[in-house]
C-alpha cells in the first residue's frame, strides 16, 4: 500500500501543477487565478482604432475680431522692425504682441539681422480664419511677412506665434 500511495503524490503533483485538479465548483474546474486574463492579438494584422466622434467646426473670425487681429499684427511687424534697438529695448517692445510660443521663438534673435525696417501698407486675412487662430498678412519694405496669431478663446486678445517673410 506504501508503494500505491508513494506513486500516488507525483501524480497529483503533476495533476496540480497542470491544473487539472477540482476545486470547490467541481471536478475539471481550473483553480481561480489572482492574475489578470490575458489576451493575445495577431500582431501581423492589427486593427486600427476607429473613432467615430466628429468635431464641431471652430466658426470664422467675425469682423471686429478680424480688424482687431489686423491691427495687433500690424503692431507686432512693427515692434519686429527695430534693427536699430538694443536686443533689450527690442525683445521688450515685442513680447506685448507675442505668446509665449513666439516669445520663446525670438529670444535668440539679434535684431540687427532683421531685414524689415517699416510696415508699408494695411494687413489682410488669409484665407481658414478660425475665432482661435489665422494669419494675417502684412506688408512690409522688405515683402509681405505673415503673422500667425491665436488666443485661447473668442474673448481673449490676438497674439503673435510667429513673423515670417510669406515666401518662407
Amino acid at each position: 500500500m506504501k508503494r500505491a500511495a508513494a506513486a500516488l503524490v507525483p501524480l497529483l503533483a503533476a495533476l496540480t501543477l497542470a491544473g487539472c485538479v477540482g476545486t470547490a465548483d467541481g471536478p475539471g474546474t481550473p483553480a481561480p487565478s489572482s492574475s489578470p486574463t490575458v489576451t493575445f492579438t495577431n500582431p501581423a494584422n492589427p486593427t486600427p482604432p476607429v473613432d467615430n466622434a466628429t468635431a464641431d467646426p471652430v466658426p470664422e473670425a467675425g469682423t471686429d475680431s478680424q480688424a482687431a487681429a489686423i491691427d495687433t499684427a500690424e503692431k507686432a511687424v512693427a515692434a519686429f522692425a527695430r534693427p536699430d534697438l538694443s536686443y533689450d529695448e527690442w525683445i521688450n517692445g515685442l513680447y506685448p504682441y507675442l505668446t509665449q510660443t513666439g516669445a520663446a521663438a525670438y529670444e535668440d534673435t539679434d535684431p540687427a539681422r532683421v531685414p524689415v525696417r517699416q510696415v508699408t501698407g494695411a494687413g489682410t486675412i488669409l484665407p481658414a480664419s478660425t475665432e482661435v487662430a489665422l494669419i494675417v498678412q502684412v506688408p512690409t519694405d522688405a515683402g509681405p511677412y505673415n503673422v500667425s496669431l491665436s488666443r485661447p478663446s473668442p474673448d481673449a486678445a490676438w497674439l503673435a506665434d510667429r513673423i515670417r517673410p510669406a515666401e518662407g
